[in-house]
């Protein structure tokens, strides 16, 4: 199994402008797509994301009017054009509110059974 693993923080509701530059220069009609572009094509793609409010925020009556996993859209859109098997995100919410060690800790472990591939695909 390949899995293609990206690690981002959100920002506001964009990608960050270091990745969309890779994508830019790496995901390339032909390469990645098109015609003759299946180098890509069944890995896996799988995100992991933190982003700084609590996860409150993120949904249809909260703060942001969405999920984050709404607000992925676009790379899981990327996912289907590239032909690469769109895993289930890692995301960690509110690190920007001083998250407790325990709830860090927990992250972690989360985040490793992830890596480890212990992680549902959708």
């Amino acid at each position: 199994m390949t899995v293609w693993y990206g690690s981002l923080p959100c920002i506001g509701t964009a990608c960050p402008p270091l990745l969309k530059e890779w994508e830019d220069l790496v995901l390339t009609y032909g390469w990645a797509y098109g015609t003759h572009g299946d180098a890509l094509k069944g890995k896996e793609l799988m995100l992991a994301v933190s982003v700084g409010s609590a996860g409150e925020n993120y949904h249809h009556e909260g703060e942001f009017g969405y999920t984050v996993d709404e607000l992925l859209a676009p790379f899981k859109a990327t996912s289907n054009l590239i032909g690469t098997v769109y895993r289930k995100p890692f995301i960690l919410t509110g690190v920007s509110s001083g998250m407790s060690d325990q709830s860090l800790e927990k992250a972690a472990k989360d985040y490793l059974s992830c890596l480890q591939g212990d992680w549902p695909a959708q």
